[in-house]
């Protein structure tokens, strides 16, 4: 009988047929969308990391809230409150974009802003920005909530951030105004991605008062950028006070007396647009500031792939490799 190390003599095959798979290696590789268009991952790519930030909605007219910021999802690159999960792609795949567009700032009529227009990506959606001033109308709810007109005391369920519902929270709610005697009259500011929008009392306490909820900082770009705040709420308040500021650096500034200086929110950065103030100064510095456009940035992380072996062995492979200590499964 022949030894049993002879391979002429020896036959049979063990394993499911597969075809030898190379070692690979894919770049990270991310991909910044200021406007809608169409994502191709790589060959490699299973899931990706995201920022999809909806537009911001538009500041009211005339002593008038600034608007809420557009939703804020994110995975892997913010905030740890607000980091959702990696989304499942398949590799060499187009995914459809979508960026939305910042509502349009009111004045004269209507006197409430627009909403702004979601963002979205295969399974994540962000709600564009609330609109500000919109007190009884649910064109104040969105991603964060808009804020409401002076005078009109607590918030409303109509200025509701997070609508829909995400989980974790796309935004926040916006902030109420107040109307007092003598010469008090401000608005509430716009939600923003890490808080509600700044409310207004009395007595007036400027420094603290009808700011835009603060927006939240993400470096999924390679750089530490701040998206989705709320705009500042308008006032009348004598002697003269600046408006609201806006949140985080890219929700609007809401108006005050003087000069018009309503300003919008940050083009893709989502931000609220500032509400409009009011006083002796041109007709100009009522309306509301207009939302910023929103943004989708794609992260595909950085892979390396080991090679892998054929499932086919002879017999006699798998005799020899177990006699050498070097066979393994």
């Amino acid at each position: 009988m022949a030894s049993p190390t002879n391979s002429s003599q020896n036959g049979g095959i063990i394993g499911v047929s597969n075809a030898f798979i190379p070692a690979a290696n894919q770049n990270a590789r991310v991909t910044t969308f200021t406007s809608s268009g169409t994502l191709t991952t790589q060959a490699l790519t299973t899931e990706v990391n995201y920022l999809v930030v909806g537009g911001g909605g538009g500041g009211g007219y005339r002593l008038a809230g600034g608007a809420g910021a557009g939703g804020y999802r994110s995975a892997g690159y913010g905030p740890s409150p607000l980091q959702g999960s990696a989304v499942p792609v398949s590799g060499s795949s187009p995914y459809s974009i979508v960026v939305g567009a910042g509502g349009a700032g009111s004045g004269p009529s209507p006197e409430f802003g627009a909403q702004g227009v979601a963002s979205s990506f295969s399974t994540i959606t962000s709600t564009g920005g609330g609109a500000g001033a919109a007190n009884t109308s649910t064109l104040a709810q969105g991603g964060s909530g808009g804020g409401n007109k002076t005078g009109s005391g607590s918030p409303t369920p109509y200025q509701a951030g997070n609508t829909p519902s995400t989980n974790p929270p796309q935004g926040n709610a916006g902030g109420h105004g107040v109307d007092a005697s003598p010469n008090i009259k401000g608005s509430g500011s716009g939600g923003g991605a890490m808080a509600v929008g700044g409310s207004s009392t009395a007595p007036f306490n400027p420094a603290a008062e009808r700011a835009g909820g603060a927006g939240a900082p993400n470096t999924i770009t390679g750089s530490n950028v701040t998206y989705a705040g709320g705009g500042g709420g308008g006032n009348e308040v004598q002697p003269v006070t600046p408006g609201g500021a806006g949140g985080g650096g890219n929700g609007g500034t809401g108006g005050s007396p003087g000069p018009s200086n309503t300003t919008a929110g940050s083009a893709n950065t989502g931000g609220g647009g500032g509400g409009g103030g009011c006083g002796s100064a041109p007709s100009g510095v009522y309306s509301g500031g207009s939302g910023g456009s929103g943004i989708v940035v794609i992260k595909e992380e950085a892979i390396s792939r080991a090679a892998s072996a054929p499932g086919v062995w002879s017999m006699q492979s798998l005799y020899s490799n177990v006699r050498a200590g070097t066979w393994t499964n």
